[in-house]
């Protein structure tokens, strides 16, 4: 087997803490969180966390950072088997408010609060949460329209999965754990419903100067 160069065990280093550390901050929260016990739990001392980041912040920001990288991806595989698939629901493929993995809408909760009130870090997280909101622009085109960019629909679709899943840990009777996918979907009827008039009237538009391009 090859040995590894010093980049690739930093890297690899690296990521296993960042693995370790979601573990740590999904069961204990950010602040309940510490980077003695993330240490321990990627078996490594605590001097080689800090040697990766400087606090327990960085830590926090490359995990979120990964997180939204991998939930992108995640949709956009989720959108390229509704293409594959004829008939398919995109919006029934996403995932339901009860799923596990929503517990992390909560941490995403929790770290959002310390940020309002840390400008340096909320200007990390807000940069994030740009590029997030781009890259699943291209997903979400099917259900802009109305004055409505595929951008917004994407704010809207994160607003939608954070509010509702604080409800339905909440007071989880009250609410359906797809009401987002029920939403997104009448959100797609509505898009389709705005864009068939506009086709009409281009199309009418056009045939109404064909007779002038004929005889021009």
């Amino acid at each position: 087997m090859a040995r590894l160069t010093r980049a690739q065990s930093q890297a690899q280093t690296r990521e296993r803490l960042i693995a370790a550390a979601a573990t740590v901050f999904a069961r204990r929260g950010f602040h309940g969180a510490s980077v003695d016990e993330v240490a321990d739990e990627a078996d490594f001392s605590k001097g080689a966390v800090y040697s990766n980041f400087e606090s327990k912040d960085e830590l926090f920001l490359a995990v979120l950072e990964d997180r939204l990288h991998s939930q992108a991806n995640f949709f956009g595989h989720l959108a390229e088997r509704a293409q594959a698939q004829p008939g398919e629901d995109l919006s029934a493929l996403l995932p339901p408010l009860d799923g596990p993995d929503e517990v992390w809408c909560l941490l995403e909760f929790e770290f959002w609060l310390y940020a309002l009130r840390n400008p340096a870090i909320n200007e990390r997280v807000a940069a994030l949460y740009r590029q997030y909101r781009a890259d699943l622009a291209p997903i979400a085109a099917p259900y802009a329209g109305d004055g409505l960019r595929p951008e917004d629909v994407v704010s809207a679709a994160i607003a939608l999965y954070h509010g509702l899943t604080l409800q339905w840990h909440a007071d989880p009777g009250a609410i359906r754990p797809d009401l987002v996918a029920r939403i997104l979907r009448a959100l797609e009827r509505a898009a389709t419903l705005t864009e068939l008039p506009m086709r009409a009237l281009e199309r009418a538009a056009t045939l109404t100067e064909l007779p002038k391009r004929l005889t021009g």
